[in-house]
């Protein structure tokens, strides 16, 4: 009888410590959901905070891409901050991150470095940064290419389109037309497809035999993508709590 008891004891003892355990893993999961909730809220507010500085690396008018940062100061004194991988020769913003409430010294020694992979980035304006993010956008559009998903959150980061005055000096598109340099994981054929269909044959140009440098991500609704980001941010968190929240927001189109 002694021995049945303690059994029972046993069990019981087990199935508290199980349910304990799961009790532990949802409070985290529901504090972590929280503090994603209020990163986006933060995002999405980020146009009330002034612009603490827009970063672009020293040569990106040399090969078709620019990683645009642009970081404003929150009343905290933390940061919120946007990366854009922008392909401004023909599919746009391919990727794009954005993060809140990074310590503003840890966004200057850490974040910043990380991104330019220990380059120091040229120190641009907010017009100049905002002219290649928008009009490589507007630009993409014209052959069917819409902004990395992402771009749903990020587009906060930035001031409205009409915000700042173009100076008209950055090019989109390579000796007048699209230049297509296709990435390792992008769906050639619907790209190719797609610029066919809306810039017609022999009015672009294209590069297929080689990977697109630092930008993996492929654009468009049928274009083949990965889940994971080629942008550095701190933590890399890309649990599907913020691609929810990510998912319900607007798309900015041109025009918007």
């Amino acid at each position: 009888m002694k021995k049945v008891q303690q059994g029972r004891h046993k069990k019981l003892k087990k199935a508290l410590q199980k349910r304990s355990q799961r009790n532990r893993k949802l409070a985290n999961k529901r504090a972590q959901m929280v503090v994603q909730d209020s990163g986006a809220r933060v995002i999405r507010h980020a146009r009330d905070y002034p612009i603490e500085g827009c970063r672009v690396q020293r040569d990106w008018q040399d090969s078709g891409l620019a990683v645009v940062v642009i970081a404003r100061t929150q009343p905290t004194g933390d940061m919120v901050f946007a990366n854009y991988l922008v392909d401004y020769y023909c599919l746009g913003v391919r990727d794009t991150v954005s993060y809140a409430g990074v310590p503003s010294d840890e966004f200057v020694n850490e974040v910043l470095p990380r991104i330019y992979r220990g380059i120091p980035p040229a120190d641009i304006s907010p017009a100049l940064a905002h002219e290649i993010v928008y009009g490589a956008v507007e630009y993409a559009a014209q052959f069917g290419f819409n902004p990395h998903r992402r771009f749903r959150l990020s587009q906060f980061v930035l001031d409205p389109p009409d915000e700042h005055p173009r100076s008209g000096t950055v090019e989109f598109g390579k000796n007048g037309k699209p230049y297509y340099v296709s990435g390792s994981r992008d769906n050639v054929g619907a790209i190719m497809g797609r610029l066919a269909r809306t810039a017609g044959e022999g009015n672009f140009d294209h590069a297929l035999s080689g990977d697109a440098p630092d930008s993996p991500m492929a654009n468009g609704e049928d274009a083949q993508t990965e889940p994971s980001s080629p942008l550095w941010v701190p933590g890399m968190e890309r649990d599907a709590a913020r691609e929810d929240e990510e998912q319900r927001s607007a798309l900015w189109t041109p025009g918007q």
